[in-house]
């Protein structure tokens, strides 16, 4: 079986008037469809395709409000769900490792690319919103790295999802540090979860690079994203100044 190919040369005239006219039709007659190709196997190459976009047309759970990562200053609705999900998910598989559990977690403004919409949640959503392949990483860092990470905050002035971290900043200056609701000590270390991409020093947090201890969990966090909603049904968040800056 033979494709035929018309090839239609257009000529244009005017430099001012835009216009064309057929000059010249010609056809090709030497593109091959191998006839043994039939209906079976081009639905075997497609059907792969078509079952990922039913997976993702699937609904997950429910939404009572629409969140985005753009609704605040230094925190928001969308980024503080999210923190603490990846938060809730991770800290019990990290303890099954280590019987310890993570002490906050910082993720990238940049990593967040969608917005969630009130009413109900789907796959599709999900992949928009966190559409990188990231892993839950928990690194070990000193607390003169954590002064380098609320001074990252401070340079960035974004709303870089995070939980079980709070920092009060009065003008340019740090007034309060709070983790896990205690104050922060600069002698002792912390557990921080993050994606490996951050880890790895992308988006210019290099505080997380050469770590005390580092801790791949080989977890998809998009994936948990979606386990957790699947789980909760209904989903809500806010803004609660965990992180923000007074004038």
């Amino acid at each position: 079986m033979k494709l035929i190919v018309l090839i239609i040369t257009l000529f244009s005239f005017s430099c001012t008037n835009t216009g064309y006219t057929i000059s010249k039709v010609s056809y090709e007659d030497n593109i091959k469809v191998l006839d043994s190709i039939d209906n079976i196997e081009i639905e075997l190459i497609i059907k792969p395709f078509r079952d990922k976009i039913k997976t993702l047309e699937k609904t997950v759970g429910f939404s009572k409000e629409s969140y985005s990562i753009r609704d605040g200053k230094l925190e928001s609705t969308l980024g503080n769900l999210i923190a603490d999900i990846l938060y809730e998910e991770s800290n019990p598989e990290f303890y099954k490792i280590t019987s310890n559990n993570i002490d906050f977690a910082l993720f990238n403004y940049g990593g967040v690319r969608g917005t969630l919409n009130k009413g109900e949640i789907t796959q599709h959503d999900l992949f928009t919103i966190m559409p990188w392949k990231n892993l839950a990483t928990v690194v070990k860092i000193k607390g003169e790295k954590v002064i380098d990470l609320v001074d990252y905050f401070n340079k960035e002035n974004l709303a870089h999802p995070s939980t079980r971290l709070e920092i009060e900043f009065i003008n340019k200056k740090i007034k309060k540090i709070l983790i896990n609701k205690r104050k922060f000590d600069k002698n002792k270390s912390y557990y921080v979860l993050t994606s490996n991409f951050l880890q790895e020093g992308g988006d210019k947090m290099t505080f997380f690079k050469d770590p005390l201890e580092l801790y791949n969990l080989n977890l998809n966090l998009r994936d948990l994203l979606i386990k957790s909603i699947e789980n909760k049904k209904t989903i809500e968040s806010k803004l609660d100044n965990r992180i923000f800056r007074s004038e």
